[in-house]
C-alpha cells in the first residue's frame, strides 16, 4: 500500500519593522542615486530611485538575492549590496529611530505545497 503525503510551507517575506530596529544596524549616506525596489502592501514591488544623499538605514537581509532591506524616509525598500557598500556610499552614524513614526511592515506570505 502506498501513502502520498502533502506538504504545505509558508514562508513569511520579512518581518515588522518594530522588531527590525531593535538592535540598532548600520547607516549610510548614498553619494549618487540608485534603483531599489519598494513592495506595495498588495505584494506588488516596484523600481524607484534613492536620491543622491539619502540617508539610508540597513535593516538586514532583503527577500530579493544579493539586496539589503534598508529604511528611507519611513518607507522600507531592498538595495542591493553592490551598491550599499561600494564606494558611493558613505558609513554614517545612526540617528535615533521612534518606532511609531515608521509605516508598518508590508506582511507578505508566500506559500507553497509539494
Amino acid at each position: 500500500m502506498k501513502r502520498t503525503a502533502a506538504f504545505s510551507t509558508a514562508i513569511i517575506l520579512g518581518e515588522p519593522i518594530e522588531k527590525s530596529l531593535v538592535p540598532v544596524t548600520q547607516m549610510y549616506r548614498l553619494r549618487k542615486s540608485f534603483a531599489a525596489v519598494h513592495f506595495q502592501p498588495a505584494g506588488k514591488g516596484r523600481i524607484v530611485f534613492l536620491p543622491q544623499q539619502a540617508e539610508v538605514r540597513v535593516i538586514g537581509p532583503s527577500c530579493l538575492c544579493e539586496c539589503f532591506e534598508v529604511i528611507f524616509e519611513n518607507q522600507l525598500y531592498s538595495l542591493f549590496k553592490v551598491d550599499l557598500l561600494g564606494p558611493w556610499s558613505t558609513s554614517i552614524k545612526p540617528k535615533p529611530v521612534k518606532p511609531n513614526s515608521i509605516q508598518p511592515s508590508r506582511g507578505l506570505t508566500v506559500e507553497a505545497c509539494a
